[in-house]
């Protein structure tokens, strides 16, 4: 690291002020030590201006399959340098699960917290129009103890809510990011943004005392869940947490052969239809979500599949030369099909339409050279799901996809609060295991746009 460098100034709308603008300036022993902390948790010093230090994203951010959006450095005011090293004295450890940090020895938990929706208002503009219940009456409500919070300039939102705990309960507080919490979680910016709106919120618990960490997380866990949910249905302020970026988040979803040529459309596709299908790509951050939508796609061509297969076998039937319309058992017969055709499980109508619709060299080839690991076996990281296997002689592989894709699927719709289901319970949307859907989505996926495929020759 140089102490002097060169770099371009940014004035506080985020624009470069110039284009050949350079300064030279230097760091201080502060900064200086703070890059040096910070680098040993991968966190790397990058350059400087006037006004901010810009650092590289945490490493959590760059997973082994993709970079995410946006993680191209953190800026921080040169301003929270001070507040940033005496948290960092403290002891700043990363969350376990989620987006935050924890410092035990002051009983300090820091948790992401993100409004829900594409094009959402600003966390802060949600929180400007609220106040805590009753007077409140802690440490931090005479303004000698202050929760940490970054000044990220004059335009930058200061909406906060805080809000007491009761006895042995910590302080809740909904404000603009700490220092620490700027670096650890937040995944970067192309440029730095003094004033801006849209500046990083997170939702602080500070307990009575120094506590361990994963007592804190223990306790965190359902007074978080039930804060967001009384902000939801109270006030109409709609939060969520994140999960740290997964290794097997989107696993396999681009291991398609995939054309470098666009064309004039060929295949006829009904609209709703092929919204599901493009809403399951937009969707990949939460993957059983994704998942759903493609088995909706499924879905739809469930009656097509069940019709076509009964009106062959119908066919089979009157066509047999010893069929004899006074015969009450050929009679029979027909008339079975007709009731298994109405009253065909889910089950089997997924059954019915991955063997009539699905080529199953496509099934084989995807299992053969996707290199998917154990993740379809008995150990693979879905529970529940069923195990697939090619070299299966006693069940077809159609059937043992068709079974996986419905218990999962089963999995994300059902949450039964029932003993029954305890050893199966629901596939929650932030887990381990929803993180770990990739190579289901694909296979998902792969069945849709083979049903696609097949309407066209119908």
């Amino acid at each position: 690291m140089e102490d002097e460098e060169t770099f371009e100034v940014f004035d506080g709308e985020g624009q470069e002020s110039g284009e050949n603008e350079t300064h030279a300036t230097v760091l201080t022993d502060e900064e200086k030590s703070i890059a040096k902390t910070l680098s040993d948790f991968g966190i790397r010093f990058i350059e400087l201006s006037d006004s901010f230090l810009k650092f590289s994203a945490n490493p959590k951010f760059q997973t082994a399959r993709r970079q995410l959006p946006g993680s191209r450095g953190v800026f921080l005011p040169r301003s929270e340098v001070h507040n940033l090293r005496s948290q960092l004295e403290e002891g700043v450890q990363e969350h376990s699960e989620l987006l935050g940090i924890a410092i035990p020895s002051l009983g300090y938990l820091e948790i992401s917290a993100q409004i829900n929706g594409l094009y959402a208002t600003p966390l802060s503009n949600a929180i400007s129009g609220l106040s805590p219940e009753g007077v409140p009456d802690c440490v931090h409500s005479n303004g000698d103890v202050t929760l940490p919070r970054c000044d990220l300039g004059p335009r930058a939102a200061r909406a906060l809510l805080h809000i007491q705990g009761g006895a042995g309960a910590p302080c809740l507080e909904l404000s603009s990011v700490s220092p620490a919490a700027l670096l650890w979680i937040t995944p970067g910016r192309p440029r730095p943004t003094v004033g801006s709106f849209n500046t990083p919120y997170s939702l602080k618990l500070h307990f009575p005392g120094p506590m361990d960490q994963q007592s804190m997380e223990d306790q965190a866990r359902e007074i978080v869940s039930s804060f967001f949910y009384e902000l939801d249905v109270r006030n109409g302020v709609r939060l969520r947490t994140i999960r740290w970026p997964s290794n097997n988040r989107n696993q396999g979803l681009a291991r398609e052969d995939l054309d470098s040529f666009a064309r004039y459309p060929e295949t006829r596709v009904n609209a709703e239809m092929s919204t599901l299908f493009g809403f399951a790509g937009s969707v990949l951050e939460n993957p059983p979500l994704s998942f759903l939508s493609y088995y909706q796609v499924l879905e739809f061509y469930f009656p097509a599949a069940i019709k076509r297969t009964a009106l062959r076998q119908l066919s089979k039937e009157l066509s047999d030369p010893r069929f004899s319309r006074s015969d009450r058992e050929d009679l029979l017969r027909v008339l079975k099909i007709g009731e298994r055709s109405l009253n065909a499980t889910e089950s089997s109508q997924l059954r019915t339409l991955i063997a009539e619709c699905v080529r199953n060299e496509r099934i084989e080839d995807f299992f053969q050279k996707g290199g998917w690991g154990d993740h379809f076996a008995k150990s693979g990281p879905i529970q529940g799901a069923g195990i697939v296997n090619i070299k299966n002689t006693q069940t077809l592989l159609a059937t043992q996809v068709a079974d996986r894709i419905y218990k999962i699927r089963n999995r994300i719709v059902h949450a039964k609060d029932d003993p029954r289901f305890e050893d199966v319970p629901a596939l929650l949307p932030q887990s381990e295991e929803a993180d770990a859907l990739g190579p289901d989505i694909a296979l998902a996926r792969l069945l849709a746009s083979e049903v696609i495929v097949d309407s066209q020759t119908s």
